[in-house]
């Protein structure tokens, strides 16, 4: 079976593809460093159109207005500019009421696609700019520590690493939050309290690294200002053995958090990057053909967050105390215990 990769690695050669949706100006060149918050490319995503009425501006009669024009198609027009004018008795003049580009004429008015502010596509991650696609983006190399989550609340943030969490099933609290965190990556357990988010907000932290959170604060944690991150998923779940140590051991170390909000389908997920020397750090893969000795981490209760290392792949499929029938296999959890987990359960750790 071939099963998802969740990465938890304490060195690796991370790639990323950072393209526009549409064609735009590429602002980076290949070997030029980048950090994460940098703008590598910009595009009008969503230009806006404004209609000017030529003829009634001018006071004319229905017609061919070419000749009242003062601009052609394609003309970029500064606010303020002169599109059309007619002279006589009582001159008039149709002015562009903001900056633009002049995109069409016909039936006596012409479109003008107004400046609007553009879209800019960031790094996304501290690293080197490997390759140049024009008028898109680039692809992004770097090399250190890099631990994935299953949930983001879309923003992105670098900073120092404090680990506030002293073990994986730490809970946060609002009074553990102080003014010394400003501009900190925050590393915690479990946050049940909307109070600890606010008071985070106050001290403007400059990110969150959660093990779990309770569902009914998904709402709020989305509309804060800085990125927060969920290593395990929803509920009270400890932080998983691997990711707790890699990123405790990396405290005070400079970390880039992508809260980029999980899409199954792109393969992108919210992730941590410390940036780590390493010439020779392997390239990891996102999917892999499941293996006896495979270390693996469990999706699904009664044994959710939870890392072993796979025993046996049973043929066919295997019978579950509820009735369920699927493939399976057993784990030799972390502590020895054996469970009988779905293969659909299980994810590799890479």
């Amino acid at each position: 079976m071939i099963t998802p990769v969740t990465h938890f690695l304490p060195l690796a050669k991370i790639r990323r593809q950072r393209f526009l949706p549409v064609a735009g100006t590429v602002l980076v060149r290949a070997g030029q460093d980048v950090k994460a918050e940098d703008v590598i490319a910009q595009a009008d995503i969503n230009p806006e159109h404004i209609s000017l009425e030529i003829e009634r501006g001018l006071g004319v009669s229905k017609g061919d207005i070419t000749g009242y024009m003062k601009r052609k198609i394609g003309d970029e027009i500064p606010e303020g500019s002169v599109v059309a004018s007619r002279s006589g008795v009582v001159s008039r003049v149709v002015r562009a009421p903001r900056a633009g580009k002049l995109v069409a004429i016909g039936g006596g008015q012409v479109l003008l696609q107004v400046r609007n502010d553009p879209f800019e596509l960031k790094a996304g991650m501290p690293g080197s700019v490997i390759e140049v696609k024009v008028d898109f983006g680039a692809i992004i190399q770097a090399t250190g520590a890099w631990i994935q989550g299953v949930w983001g609340n879309g923003r992105l943030k670098t900073g120092l690493l404090l680990a506030l969490a002293e073990e994986p099933n730490h809970v946060l609290t609002a009074d553990q939050v102080d003014s010394g965190q400003r501009g900190a990556i925050i590393l915690a357990g479990h946050c049940g309290e909307q109070s600890a988010l606010e008071a985070l907000a106050e001290a403007h932290i400059g990110g969150l690294i959660l093990g779990s959170m309770s569902t009914r604060l998904l709402p709020f944690a989305a509309r804060m200002h800085y990125p927060i991150i969920v290593i395990e998923g929803f509920g009270h779940i400890p932080m998983n053995a691997a990711a707790y140590t890699l990123l405790s051991t990396n405290a005070q170390r400079e970390a880039a958090v992508n809260a980029v909000i999980y899409d199954r389908l792109s393969g992108d997920r919210p992730e941590i990057i410390i940036p780590l020397a390493g010439e020779n750090a392997p390239i990891p893969i996102n999917l892999e053909q499941l293996k006896i000795g495979h270390r693996v981490r469990v999706l699904r209760a009664p044994h959710m967050g939870d890392i072993g290392t796979v025993n046996t792949i049973f043929p066919g499929l295997s019978l579950f105390p509820n009735g369920l029938r699927t493939e399976a296999a057993e784990i030799i959890l972390e502590g020895e215990e054996k469970a009988l987990v779905p293969l659909a359960n299980i994810e590799v750790i890479g």
